[in-house]
């Protein structure tokens, strides 16, 4: 049988420098999301104690960080982003084994998201139903993990043939292929079932419909995950690729952003206010000292001293004041249970003092 021969053109195509920055960028967004979320918590005023979501995010931070350095280490070293008639014998073996690690703490760091996301749900509302569905979805959840970990284990008899070409032709293994579509779609229903499961408390909600819509939108943002696990499924079919080296660069790249996204969805609603204050004083401070740079035709000076000034009265310097403002922020997303049906929220205010 003649062998096929590749041009030097295609053995030198690569993709590696793609798969290096795709596999980097989420480690800082996952350890710096969750960082800011355990800050917030137990910054003043607030000084909250950690609860088993936090923990749970943790760990979920850890595994999808080990995912990343998995993927970067056994990854393009060994061939992931090139083709595979230009990876030796030894590489193909040693990215395969990476590649079995990397789906270890992919499934890890995907389900403990989950269960972060429910634990939260079940501190911050006390309806039992509510309660109930998150117990059972939690329990869905850890079958789903500990299946998938049983076939990872299992899945080759023996063990090596996941990258041992030696191995698999002696051996026997699981159609990969089917395998992973089936898991991939069961996590897809999973997401989509877990952010919309608010939807109907905060509804029933005795508040505005702003504040309603509000709410939906911080809960269900992460939906947005959701279309990476749909792309992700669309891209499966490489895992039974020939040319396995190149052809599951977009696999691998989508399998790193998932339990990102899911981690920056799951923060959001403990690190929004923060934010929201961060951005509110940021804008305060600039509008301030572009007015005083107009209107007074002075040096701005710091907004901290002209409250302070204001409220000081053994100033000698008084200016009346002639409107004060009062302006209600959004429904603020440190939550806790109420009574049986109910979420407390605290709202933000505003206050702007016009002077003449």
């Amino acid at each position: 049988m003649a062998t096929a021969t590749y041009s030097p053109q295609y053995l030198a195509e690569s993709r590696t420098a793609l798969v290096n920055a795709f596999y980097s960028i989420p480690i800082p967004l996952e350890i710096g999301s969750t960082a800011f979320r355990l800050w917030t918590k137990a910054r003043p005023p607030s000084q909250a104690h950690f609860a088993f979501d936090d923990y749970l995010i943790i760990w979920a931070t850890m595994s999808a960080v080990a995912e990343c350095i998995a993927g970067l280490v056994y990854g393009p070293p060994n061939g992931l982003g090139r083709h595979i008639q230009a990876v030796s014998r030894e590489q193909r073996q040693a990215f395969l084994m990476g590649d079995y690690i990397f789906s270890h703490f992919y499934d890890v760091a995907i389900a403990s998201t989950k269960l972060s996301i429910l634990a939260l749900y079940y501190r911050i509302v006390s309806a039992t139903r509510f309660r109930v569905v998150v117990m059972v979805t939690a329990a869905f959840v850890v079958v789903w993990l500990i299946a998938m970990e049983i076939v990872l284990g299992l899945g080759c008899r023996p063990i090596q043939a996941w990258w041992d070409a030696a191995a698999a032709a002696t051996g026997t293994c699981v159609d990969k292929v089917a395998f992973t579509y089936s898991t991939n779609a069961i996590n897809l229903i999973t997401d989509l079932w877990i952010f919309v499961m608010p939807i109907p408390i905060i509804l029933g909600l005795q508040a505005s419909m702003d504040k309603k819509i509000g709410l939906c939108f911080l809960f269900s943002i992460g939906l947005g995950t959701c279309a990476i696990s749909a792309a992700r499924l669309s891209v499966i079919v490489s895992v039974g690729s020939e040319d396995i080296t190149w052809s599951e660069v977009p696999l691998g790249i989508l399998s790193a952003w998932e339990p990102c996204g899911g981690i920056l969805c799951a923060n959001l609603p403990l690190v929004y206010r923060s934010l929201a204050h961060g951005v509110d004083r940021i804008r305060s401070t600039v509008k301030s000292s572009r007015t005083r740079s107009r209107d007074m035709g002075v040096r701005p000076r710091s907004p901290y001293r002209d409250w302070t000034r204001l409220n000081n009265s053994a100033s000698t310097n008084h200016c009346p004041v002639s409107k004060v403002t009062v302006t209600r922020g959004l429904v603020e997303a440190e939550m806790e249970p109420v009574g049986h049906t109910g979420i407390k929220v605290e709202r933000d205010f505003k206050q702007e003092f016009h002077q003449e």
